[in-house]
């Protein structure tokens, strides 16, 4: 009967250990899939970043533009 038991234990932690290394490899897997997701928003943050430093210096022209024709406005 103590064998019995014993093979009914190690059976167990058999099926306990087989658990835990799917779940290791699902939660590698989503890491994966995750840090992929992070490195394309990071990339796409960096885009937007970069294309509001243009448009903030297009917008910087436009106003010395402005206040340029304003000037000549007034003096005439």
């Amino acid at each position: 009967m103590e064998k019995e038991s014993l093979l009914i234990l190690l059976d167990q932690l058999e099926q306990k250990i087989h658990d835990l290394t799917a779940m290791v490899n699902s939660l590698r897997q989503s890491n994966e899939e995750l840090t992929m997701k992070l490195r394309e928003k990071e990339e796409e943050a960096k885009g937007l970043r970069q294309e509001m430093e243009h448009l903030l210096g297009e917008k910087e022209q436009v106003q010395q533009k402005v206040a340029h024709l304003i000037k000549c406005v007034e003096t005439i």
